[in-house]
């Protein structure tokens, strides 16, 4: 049974006092790395304040990466209301924000959150618990949209997509926790790869004989979650930029192998089809047009079939050209990715370009 203070919070007598969990000044390190996150980061660090969690059990290490905007100042805000700690290490790679951050940390136990996600009430607690264990490996949780969201985010993370609880091969490293004694095992995150580095530390983990979990009660908000076509080829662009490097570099764990597979054949269809208008326009030869264009909605409308298999009835059927639309448009923005070297995130990008 859980002990709560006068507050109704958890009792730090919930967390063993015992074992590898109790070293440290805190019990839990929350690590966020952020670059110009002025719209995100009060969410983030709010919902970290209204923790179940006690107070003094948890701190919160925020590494920042140059930022431009408030995004300094409105963290420094919530210094009253936190054990804060602010790190600045411009013009690197999100790995190196994240090792910095668990360098830093005092407690054991390695929380990373992304800066523009917040977290449920429990969050801590439930972290807590399903570390306790000395076998526990990696854990973390899914990416909840926010309630207003439009129909593509609603398409692609809701449509035919079960939330994930149980072993799994990845879990994001924006909603990723593990021991430090983990994380110093495996060897922190690859600061070589600028995407894909949480599915490339849960290689090794899984390689160094450890679990990876996912936790359907540990999923978080993602606020900046893509509401629009166009934002959405723009984040899958960068997202895949390091997908294909990973899949070759740990080609034996098969690993990003459907991605990097499906990102090729859209490049296939694509380079088809540009061949094929060029004879429909010169030769009046219409065939290897026509196979392109059928490919470009064949794979993504298959993708869609596969991903729904287990929803059946007017569901189905609701989310079948939605969800096929957005794989189509996903498709794109990974074989664009392949052409393609993207060295900042999708809203430093935006930013650069003045959009």
């Amino acid at each position: 049974m859980h002990e709560y203070d006068a507050d109704g919070r958890p009792g730090i007598s919930q967390v063993p006092d015992t074992g590898p969990l109790a070293i440290g000044s805190f019990r839990v390190s929350v690590i966020i790395p952020a670059l110009n996150e002025e719209k995100m980061i009060g969410r983030c660090l709010s919902s970290l304040a209204g923790s179940r969690f006690i107070e003094n059990a948890f701190e919160v290490i925020l590494v920042d990466n140059g930022s431009t905007d408030r995004t300094l100042e409105i963290a420094q805000s919530f210094s009253n209301q936190l054990n804060l700690t602010i790190q600045q290490l411009p013009g690197v790679s999100i790995s190196a924000l994240r090792n910095l951050g668990a360098a830093t940390a005092k407690s054991e136990v390695l929380a990373f959150l992304d800066a523009d996600c917040s977290v449920p009430a429990n969050w801590m607690d439930n972290a807590v618990l399903h570390l306790a264990s000395e076998s526990a490996g990696v854990i973390g949780g899914d990416y909840d949209i926010p309630e207003d969201s439009s129909w593509v985010a609603r398409a692609w993370y809701k449509g035919g997509y079960a939330p994930k609880d149980g072993e799994v091969t990845f879990v994001p490293a924006g909603n990723m926790l593990m021991r430090r004694s983990t994380f110093q095992r495996i060897g922190g995150f690859n600061e070589g790869i600028k995407t894909s580095e949480d599915c490339e530390l849960c290689i090794r983990a899984r390689g160094a004989g450890l679990t990876v979990q996912a936790i359907r009660e540990m999923a978080v908000i993602h606020w900046s979650t893509p509401q629009t076509l166009l934002e959405f080829y723009r984040r899958e662009v960068w997202h895949g930029a390091h997908v294909a490097k990973v899949f070759f570099e740990n080609i034996r764990a098969m690993e990003n192998f459907r991605a990097v597979a499906f990102a090729v054949y859209m490049l296939a269809c694509s380079a088809g089809a540009f061949i094929g208008g060029v004879l429909a326009v010169f030769y009046r030869q219409y065939v290897i047009l026509g196979f392109a264009v059928g490919g470009m909605f064949a794979g993504p409308l298959l993708c869609s079939i596969r991903k729904m298999r287990l929803v059946h009835g007017k569901k189905f059927w609701l989310n079948l050209i939605p969800l096929t639309l957005v794989h189509m448009v996903w498709g794109f923005a990974r074989a664009r990715s392949l052409l393609s070297n993207r060295s900042s995130s999708p809203r430093a990008a935006a930013q650069k370009n003045g959009k």
